[in-house]
């Protein structure tokens, strides 16, 4: 349930390399084109990411759904997401914990997206990494879907990108006609797990799987080892 945690004369601020945006609370979508930084770390609208633009959300909560706009880059780090998270041809997204939060094995802070998480046809990396990623104990409460990455737009769910652990996929996960690798490791799927019409390889590796398995058409095949749960059987043959 979104709350509204300012007021209509309140004027809701994003600061940093954008300058200043005025938005009416819980009307017009926010546009993020730097650092956000909202009153009490907080906004009840929706937040937009231009194409184009870089947008981190640090130790911040949206109320309602975040979009990414085709080339646009998307940072979260520890932040809340009340809605949804939707990237419509994006140029890349990073979804890890607050790194402060993080220490030894773990992070206290990752990310939360409380909806479900739409990725379509990333096209490049964040600057500094060679893979998009869900990292570091962030979870997703709805459905998740990784489809349409370009060949230059690699994604790790969970793999070796994560110093701190994987993610939690609260229900369904696809993975599905990426030109690119994408890799699922260390992470826990509550519901059902599909990876289908992918050319650029991957693996499923030491996952908790707790629904069904379909393996579509993937070529090259996905490794698969180290699995658990009730759809681990699905992939004892080392291959999806």
């Amino acid at each position: 349930m979104k709350q509204v945690l300012v007021r209509a004369s309140v004027v809701c601020l994003i600061v940093g390399a954008f300058g200043v945006a005025a938005v009416p609370a819980a009307q017009a979508a926010v546009s993020c084109t730097g650092v956000a930084t909202f009153p009490n770390n907080r906004t009840g609208n929706d937040v937009t990411v231009p194409a184009g633009a870089t947008c981190t959300l640090s130790n911040v909560v949206v109320g309602g759904n975040v979009t990414v706009q085709p080339g646009g880059n998307l940072v979260l780090q520890g932040a809340t997401i009340g809605g949804s998270l939707i990237g419509n041809s994006p140029a890349s997204i990073r979804i890890d914990a607050l790194p402060s939060s993080c220490a030894g094995t773990s992070c206290t802070q990752g990310s939360i997206i409380r909806g479900n998480v739409t990725i379509n046809g990333t096209s490049s990396v964040p600057t500094g990494f060679s893979k998009n990623y869900i990292c570091n104990g962030s979870r997703v409460g709805g459905d998740a879907s990784i489809t349409g990455s370009t060949s230059a737009a690699p994604w790790d769910l969970g793999g070796a990108t994560c110093s701190f652990g994987g993610v939690t996929f609260g229900n369904n996960l696809t993975i599905q006609s990426n030109a690119a690798r994408v890799d699922l490791a260390n992470s826990r799927v509550v519901n059902d797990l599909t990876v289908r019409g992918n050319t650029g390889g991957g693996s499923i590796v030491n996952n908790t799987l707790q629904g069904f398995v379909t393996c579509g058409t993937n070529t090259p095949p996905y490794v698969a080892s180290g699995n658990k749960g009730f759809g681990a059987p699905s992939l004892a043959g080392g291959t999806c």
